[in-house]
């Protein structure tokens, strides 16, 4: 899988990842060496290659996140339902289709897929971070409150995967707060 991607792509995340050494023999040597050369099925991982986490909002919006780690497709796909509309967003791909419930029309818009992690997003959020420092805000698009928010959903799907129970986010994030290394504390420890 590693030699694949060399091949295909050098600067991908999987062989970034391994070694900063981009040949056979460097991404072989790592294997042999590192963390990743072990099998997955036979080591200490715990980590989920598939999930998927049901979300109920206030005001009635219900949200379906499914994660699948073991796919040919490298990259996020995004399918949002409206009552006016369904948006569909290939990120490996650089497609978004907007398909509107009422005339049936679809309009189809494509992004170049920018290099690197995530699509280019992780590169924007340095170059975000870089400007903002530099006190260039243009380039911030969330706020630090935003993305708390965010990361405490993604605690509380671990903490319901863990536990196999539903979180409440009130009780979760009152127990966050209440502590000052909450966030890194989970049900199993």
């Amino acid at each position: 899988m590693y030699l694949d991607r060399l091949r295909e792509n050098p600067a991908s995340f999987a062989v970034a990842a391994l070694t900063l050494d981009r040949t056979p023999d460097g991404v072989m040597r790592a294997l042999e060496t590192g963390p990743y050369g072990r099998c997955v099925y036979r080591c200490d991982n715990d980590v989920v290659d598939h999930q998927v986490v049901l979300m109920s909002f206030a005001g009635g919006l219900a949200v379906s996140l499914t994660m699948q780690g073991a796919s040919h497709i490298e990259g996020r796909t995004i399918r949002i339902d409206g009552t006016r509309a369904t948006l569909l967003a290939n990120e490996s791909r650089g497609e978004i289709e907007i398909h509107d419930h009422r005339t049936d029309a679809v309009e189809r818009i494509s992004k170049r897929r920018g290099v690197g992690g995530h699509g280019g997003g992780d590169d924007g959020l340095m170059r975000a971070f870089v400007g903002a420092i530099d006190g260039d805000r243009t380039g911030v698009l969330t706020s630090a409150r935003e993305a708390v928010a965010s990361h405490l959903l993604a605690f509380a799907a671990e903490e319901a995967r863990l536990t196999g129970q539903s979180v409440s986010m009130a009780a979760f994030t009152e127990k966050a707060a209440a502590s000052r290394d909450g966030l890194l504390r989970t049900s199993r420890d």
